[in-house]
C-alpha cells in the first residue's frame, strides 16, 4: 500500500511516504512559504521512492487545530492530490497524531495558539482515547484537565515549557515533530480496514477563527456594530 501523509498545523511541517513497509520523510520547520514546499516534497518522496504520485492508495492529512494559514496550506494540497488520484483521505486531529507518536498511556498533547492560549487534547491509551479536547484553553486550565503521570508533547509544551516544568510535566522528545510518520503508519492501517473518505466531506477544526477580517467586518469595528450575519 502506497499512503502519502501532510502535516502543516505548526511551524515545523512534514510530508511522509510510506510504500509498503518503507518510509521516508521530509520536515522543516517553515515560517513562511510552505505553500511552495509541501507539493514538491510530495513529488520528490514518490520519485525516490519509484512510484507516481498516481500510485497512491491514500492521503493523509492533518485537518487541525493549528495555524489558520498552515492548515489551509496542507488541506488543500492534500486534497487536491487525493482528488487528482482518486483515493480515498483519512484525516485526523493534528493533537491526535501527536499524542500518539509519544507511545505513551497519557499524554496531553499542545500547539501554541498564541496570546498566551494553547490548542490542546488529552489522550489515554496511547492516543486511542480522547478524553478531554480539542479546545482553546490557556496552559493553566489544561493542565486542570488531569492529575499525575503523563507526558506533553506539540509545540506548545516547548512554547510554554516553563509552565510544565513548574508543575513537574516531563515534556517528549522531539515535541516539535509533525508526526507525519505515525500519521502515515495509522492511515494505512485504517485504509487497509476500508476506512477513508472522500477529500470533499474532509472538514477542518481551526476552534478559531482567523485573525484577517472581512472589509465587512472591519467597517463595521470602525463604526462599533456588529456585522450582518448570513
Amino acid at each position: 500500500m502506497n499512503v502519502l501523509a501532510i502535516d502543516t498545523s505548526g511551524p515545523v511541517v512534514g510530508v511522509a511516504l510510506l510504500v509498503g513497509d518503507a518510509l521516508s520523510t521530509r520536515t522543516e520547520r517553515v515560517l513562511r512559504g510552505s505553500e511552495t514546499r509541501i507539493a514538491t516534497w510530495a513529488s520528490e518522496l514518490c520519485i525516490a521512492a519509484g512510484i507516481a504520485v498516481a500510485d497512491l492508495d491514500g492521503v493523509a492529512v492533518s485537518r487541525g487545530p493549528g495555524a489558520f494559514t498552515g492548515l489551509r496550506v496542507g488541506l488543500s494540497t492534500a486534497l487536491g492530490i487525493a482528488h487528482g488520484v482518486g483515493c480515498p483521505v483519512i484525516a485526523e486531529s493534528s493533537l491526535r497524531s501527536r499524542a500518539r507518536r509519544v507511545g505513551q498511556d497519557r499524554v496531553l498533547s499542545m500547539l501554541d495558539a498564541r496570546k498566551s492560549r494553547v490548542y490542546a487534547m488529552w489522550t489515554e491509551d496511547g492516543g486511542r482515547s480522547v478524553t478531554s479536547g480539542p479546545a482553546d484553553v490557556s496552559v493553566e486550565e489544561a493542565l486542570s484537565w488531569t492529575s499525575g503521570v503523563f507526558t506533553a508533547t506539540g509545540e506548545g509544551a516547548l512554547a510554554y515549557r516553563e509552565a510544565l516544568e513548574a508543575a513537574g510535566v516531563p515534556i517528549a522528545s522531539d515535541a516539535d515533530s509533525p508526526a507525519v510518520d505515525t500519521l502515515v503508519r495509522f492511515a494505512a492501517e485504517s485504509l487497509k480496514r476500508g476506512e477513508g473518505v472522500q477529500p470533499t466531506d474532509v472538514i477542518p477544526v481551526y476552534l478559531r477563527r482567523p485573525d484577517a477580517r472581512t472589509i465587512a467586518e472591519r467597517a463595521a469595528a470602525k463604526q462599533g456594530v456588529a456585522p450582518a450575519t448570513r
